[in-house]
């Protein structure tokens, strides 16, 4: 059964900002924590409005991306943001069934991620596995890393459920 957590947008709070500007600054807008400027929200956004498959973009390999602390008020400001589980890893593709969205694109029944082949070396990457539950965000169309996407384990699903209520 999905459950489906909503979030009415917010203004930033006073003391988000600064965290938000220095994830911004640490990634560099790149790859590792979801910045890809050749992607953008809107295309993502476009594939889930006409059917029931999202696209996103797994990055490219960024081995001088650092990452800040996880928190959940800053995980809360991502969107989308879903549990899905793996029913396919073929080639460069990865194919999710959504269980529960907590943020965004609630209208996609499946979620695709596209990578390079070896994407689980990356620093931060995940290694996706056929059967599994991962709990994943994106931004600008592609994933996040730094802590923000993997598997659903119980610390993962915890931070979830307090960012997003659940």
């Amino acid at each position: 059964m999905k459950r489906t957590a909503t979030r009415p947008l917010q203004a930033l709070s006073p003391k988000l900002v600064p965290t938000l500007f220095a994830v911004l600054l640490t990634c560099g807008l790149a790859t590792s924590c979801g910045g890809d400027a050749e992607s953008s929200s809107d295309e993502a956004a476009g594939d889930a409005a006409t059917g029931a498959i999202l696209e996103l973009d797994l990055g490219e390999s960024n081995a001088m991306a650092s990452c800040l602390p996880v928190d959940a008020a800053t995980l809360s400001q991502m969107a989308p943001a879903f549990q899905g589980t793996v029913t396919s890893v073929e080639g460069e593709t990865i194919t999710l069934d959504v269980d529960t969205w907590y943020a965004g694109a609630e209208e996609a029944d499946t979620v695709q991620l596209h990578a390079e082949q070896g994407l689980e070396a990356l620093i931060g990457g995940i290694d996706f596995q056929v059967g599994e539950p991962y709990l994943i965000t994106a931004a600008n169309g592609t994933v996040n890393y730094c802590g923000y996407s993997g598997p659903a384990d119980p610390t993962l699903t915890a931070l979830f459920d307090e960012a997003f209520g659940g």
